[in-house]
């Protein structure tokens, strides 16, 4: 399947200008450009443009092909519609604490979803079926899901603390049935799945986004993306039409997808350059290939009917979107996600993240306190939180402690469940749903995890075959079926056996 979703979501407030009334016409710039092409689309409203008549009678002139869903961010009115005191600096306020559901008690995050539920229904005559947000914890999702049958749900793309928000080491694009526990994580078994589909959001750049800040973490990622605000991206035309090549490539095995559109805060003098240019090229794409462009709440239903648990997704990027010549693959399951650099010279493993349905998120019991949030799995390689100014983190290839030197003569591709990447007639590396395996042609070479040490998380080797992780107070394992663990400084490697190397993730 290759789909694209237009969302544009809706905020009746922007704090930061003295005059907001920008953001009325910003949504209605958005829909008169859907309506020239007859592009369907989905508007998602925050509370404080549901409940102002002007922004509904925009939505019914000119969205005559729009779906409309919730766009959930707590502001002013709806904590007051609940008698809940407003904490905020602003009507609407992007601390997570105070703008999101995260910063309430369970009641009141029920409290708080029925009314925006309730008032929705109240407005248009029946409940969204579709909900999106920076970010919904395990909790919320789970009930608009059981309550409500929402059909689809989307979030932020993975960044670190872009905008106080942290979401790093989930499904890196596509779509995923969230754990119970974990709305962040996939779940690995039917029973303890949250049965709506979550979309990722915002068209990351899966070969650049990832290493934006490395080493200066404190400051937080910049963003490369298709969001058509940003001139190094989504405004631009090259690499726009760079990133369209790869994510539609035919290399993404269950799902190709990516989200179009723009939250009217940034107004539409900034954006309506790259958002132009954008539906331009989609329009071209849409006549000449076999994208569809359908509602979130469409590509929810299409997903729910064709997998009824998460299926194995890819991206092989085998361009780069900017002149850099790096190219990536990465792969998702619902046991894991897997990452590998390549390209002038270098080939290795840059993130690995275990998903566990028994590893909670932080909101599952607490609130939050202070103005970020924070929402992750189980880290086995993380070439960004593992490293610093001197040192890049990741797993290298090595033979007799050096690095083995690649040319650019790497290939890979995608079959039903597995992508398959072959380095240099060196390396076959096979990413399946429940493990990975990596064949050389030379047994002296050992894959070395480099990393720099981090109080958050500790690896032990426990037997030859087994490796645990303490993340935070959470233990996980990571088990061998060939080859075996040894350590290396205060780093960690896997020998081969029989030039083999497979890592079992379920």
């Amino acid at each position: 399947m290759k789909i694209v979703n237009i969302i544009n979501f809706v905020r009746a407030c922007e704090p930061r200008k003295a005059d907001d009334s920008f953001l009325l016409n910003t949504i209605e710039e958005e829909l008169k450009l859907c309506n020239k092409y007859n592009f369907p689309s989905t508007v998602l409203l925050q509370y404080d443009a549901l409940i102002k008549d002007e922004y509904i009678d925009v939505i019914r002139k000119h969205g005559k092909n729009a779906e409309i869903g919730l766009w959930f961010e707590v502001v002013e009115p709806l904590a007051e519609a609940c008698n809940i005191p407003w904490r905020g600096r602003f009507p609407w306020d992007w601390h997570s604490d105070v703008g999101f559901l995260v910063g309430y008690t369970k009641d009141e995050r029920a409290m708080l979803i029925d009314k925006a539920f309730e008032k929705f229904k109240e407005i248009l005559g029946y409940y969204p079926s579709v909900v999106g947000s920076w970010h919904i914890d395990a909790f919320s999702l789970r009930y608009m899901s059981e309550k409500y049958h929402i059909v689809a749900s989307c979030n932020c793309k993975d960044q670190y603390g872009t905008d106080g928000y942290t979401m790093w080491g989930g499904y890196w694009n596509g779509a995923y049935y969230p754990s119970k526990n974990n709305m962040f994580c996939p779940a690995n078994s039917k029973e303890n799945q949250i049965d709506v589909p979550v979309f990722r959001m915002l068209g990351s750049d899966p070969i650049h986004q990832y290493d934006l800040g490395l080493g200066e973490l404190q400051k937080g990622q910049s963003v490369m993306s298709l969001e058509p605000v940003y001139d190094n991206s989504g405004a631009c035309r090259q690499w726009v039409q760079n990133f369209f090549d790869i994510i539609f490539n035919g290399k993404g095995l269950s799902l190709e997808y990516t989200q179009m559109g723009q939250e009217n805060s940034f107004g539409w003098d900034r954006i309506s350059k790259g958002l132009i240019m954008q539906f331009e090229e989609l329009d071209k794409r849409l006549k000449e290939s076999e994208i569809q462009l359908l509602t979130l709440g469409d590509a929810g239903r299409i997903f729910s009917e064709k997998f009824k648990t998460t299926p194995a997704a890819a991206i092989c990027a085998d361009k780069d979107t900017t002149d850099e010549n790096l190219k990536t693959v990465w792969y998702m399951s619902k046991f894991y996600r897997m990452n590998i650099l390549y390209g002038d010279g270098d080939f290795h493993i840059r993130d690995i993240y275990l998903f566990r349905e028994n590893f909670h998120e932080k909101y599952l019991e607490e609130t939050e306190k202070t103005h970020v949030c924070f929402f992750s799995n189980v880290p086995l390689v993380d070439g960004l939180r593992f490293s610093d100014k001197s040192k890049t983190a990741g797993g290298y290839f090595e033979s007799a402690g050096e690095k083995i030197s690649f040319k650019d003569n790497i290939e890979s591709c995608a079959e039903n469940d597995t992508v398959t990447l072959k380095a240099d007639d060196k390396f076959i590396i096979q990413a399946c749903p429940e493990r990975l395996v990596i064949e050389g042609k030379n047994s002296d070479f050992t894959l070395h995890f480099s990393f720099v040490k981090r109080d958050y998380v500790s690896f032990r080797i426990l037997s030859e075959k087994e490796l645990q992780i303490t993340y935070f107070e959470h233990k996980e394992c990571v088990h061998l079926s060939a080859g075996s663990f040894s350590i290396k400084g205060d780093e960690f490697e896997i020998i081969p056996e029989n030039q083999r190397i497979i890592i079992d993730f379920n």
